[in-house]
């Protein structure tokens, strides 16, 4: 691994998952040493943090063909861009090129869509936060970065549009109003670090109204997909076993103690080795975890069946974390992070002059110092990103 033909995972070992963004698991929740490992806090400007942020930059990428769509194909399929099998890409090639000159024969800027950015997962072993942060802000910088490239080979370069999918937020026992928040100042951000017209932000529930009776049309796809699941049905079983294991990581269990949750989410504690209140948080996650992967699928057929993406962005070529056929699998954020900006907090390791996410009870246990930093003026009171010191 580490070749461009076969570079399949990020650095940390994580391989694409067709059907959702896979999870990692937590360091060993047997240890329960949560250290004093914070320095006191510190602010920081939001000019200082852009500038931080704007250091991620893309390797220097060789694009390969002589026409512009053969090069902008080439930057996807690199393995410092690309997540997932390359066979992916190279299998449709003539599909992708003939999408990509729609746009070159029109000498306009090509189109392309990414489906992300829900909320802050509401997990306190993952992240604290409600509202976005630098880890955000990093994935913002990675689609100005992959754009940025496209320029260079084709100067009307490319737009993407993300659609943010605070629509999910009900299915994981988020309150609306925190998805709503997150995706508000998510624009916020984007627009201070001058990305509109670069990477312009939609909400992905904007396909409720298209159709007046979309819950009528919703609840019958839900019961469809539990009718298949019953049934055993085998294409549904696939979708199902692909998806369910890391819902069962993003339900809420906001209100759950630290403790107790290290040993709900340790896999290497039986149900026999809880006590009765942390067998009750697991079983309960279990069962609002499967009414969550039926309410998943339920709403992406829906998106399909009313064709929205492609009706919001006609033509628009698919940018995914999630590869598959028909879809760019994009390395969300950077090659050095495993998990995606919502789903921990940021780290910048002040040594090597380099950024991750994080799992916040991961890093309250490791034998190292981090400074929290906030950010001046945030309406969100917890850091803005952690720096790791030497």
């Amino acid at each position: 691994m580490g070749s461009n033909e076969h570079k399949d995972a990020l650095a940390g070992g994580v391989e694409s998952n067709r059907y959702v963004y896979p999870y990692v698991p937590f360091e060993n929740l047997a240890d329960k040493d949560v250290r004093s490992n914070f320095n006191e806090a510190r602010e920081e400007s939001f000019e200082t943090m852009r500038s931080l942020v704007s250091k991620e930059i893309l390797p220097d990428i060789p694009l390969t063909g002589d026409a512009p769509s053969e090069r902008i194909l080439s930057l996807f399929e690199n393995e410092h861009v690309r997540f997932g099998p390359v066979s992916f890409i190279e299998d449709e090639r003539d599909s992708w090129l003939g999408k990509m000159n729609q746009f070159v024969r029109e000498d306009q800027p090509l189109q392309f869509v990414l489906l992300g950015f829900p909320f802050k997962m509401a997990v306190p072993l993952k992240t604290d936060r409600v509202l976005p942060d630098l880890g955000e802000m990093l994935s913002l910088r990675r689609l100005e970065n992959i754009a940025a490239e496209i320029k260079k080979t084709y100067p009307p370069g490319g737009v993407i549009t993300v659609f943010g999918e605070g629509a999910f937020a009900k299915t994981a026992g988020v309150p609306g109003a925190d998805a709503n928040a997150y995706f508000h100042y998510l624009e916020d951000l984007n627009r201070r670090m001058g990305l509109e017209g670069t990477v312009n932000l939609k909400e992905l529930s904007g396909m409720e109204s298209m159709v007046p009776d979309f819950e009528e049309r919703y609840a019958r796809k839900v019961e469809e997909l539990k009718a298949l699941y019953g049934a055993g049905d085998p294409g549904f079983m696939e979708k199902y076993q692909g998806t369910y294991p890391s819902v069962s990581r993003l339900v809420s269990t906001k209100d759950v103690p630290e403790g107790m949750l290290m040993d709900v989410y340790n896999d290497g504690l039986p149900d026999s080795a809880l006590n009765n209140d942390a067998r009750a948080v697991r079983e309960d996650i279990k069962a609002r975890a499967q009414e969550a992967t039926f309410l998943y699928h339920a709403y992406l057929g829906l998106r399909d069946d009313l064709n929205f993406i492609d009706t919001e962005v006609p033509h628009a070529l698919h940018l995914t974390v999630s590869p598959k056929p028909g879809r760019l699998g994009v390395i969300p954020v950077n090659e050095h992070s495993v998990r995606l900006p919502y789903h921990g907090v940021p780290v910048h390791d002040r040594a090597a002059d380099s950024f991750s996410i994080e799992y916040l009870i991961d890093i309250k246990r490791r034998p190292r110092n981090y400074t929290p930093v906030h950010l001046e003026g945030d309406k969100d009171n917890k850091p803005f990103y952690y720096a790791a010191e030497a």
